[in-house]
């Protein structure tokens, strides 16, 4: 059996990365296939990535926390739309970190807009996740494109409150 191959990347300077430009450092971004066991993958991805940022396994916790619910819900939203083939990589996760929070991205290639964060209230099985999610990020978007959707979300490092300014320059640098 032969070992799966991993398709990462890693922004240099001379990319002009947007991410770089809002003063989050390292950002990295790993392509993942439509399956459940992409969620172990990413969290471990992310784990790594925002390794040197924070000593805190409480925020280190907390992003891997989110790379599961976003990568949950792209994997559904992808397996919804179709079966995709084994060496099919519809999603991507992207990750930067600085010493004041991390941003985590991930992209998957369903384009309708996700649903309203607390329908159904506390009792549904499903969906709540990104109201919990809400609840502990300091920042989450959508973009859409024709092809696909990418939830992006900022969590602030322990004791760090970020300004409306770092907020809004990640968030338009990522646009």
């Amino acid at each position: 059996m032969s070992r799966e191959p991993t398709i990462t990347g890693r922004v240099t300077p001379t990319d002009v990365s947007p991410v770089l430009a809002a003063g989050l450092r390292r950002p990295s971004w790993i392509a993942l296939r439509a399956e459940p066991a992409a969620v172990a993958r990413g969290r471990r991805f992310a784990g790594d990535v925002i390794s040197g940022h924070t000593l805190d396994a409480d925020h280190a916790y907390t992003v891997r926390l989110l790379v599961s619910e976003l990568l949950t819900n792209a994997v559904n939203a992808a397996r919804a739309l179709r079966e995709w083939p084994y060496d099919a990589w519809p999603l991507r996760l992207d990750v930067a970190a600085c010493s004041r929070c991390a941003y985590l991205a991930v992209t998957d290639p369903d384009h309708r807009p996700l649903p309203a964060s607390d329908e159904g209230g506390q009792l549904v099985e499903h969906g709540r996740g990104l109201g919990i999610v809400d609840h502990i990020v300091a920042a989450r978007w959508v973009t859409y494109t024709e092809h696909g959707k990418t939830v992006h979300v900022v969590v602030a490092a322990p004791d760090v409150t970020l300004t409306p300014e770092e907020l809004e320059r990640i968030r338009e640098s990522r646009r």
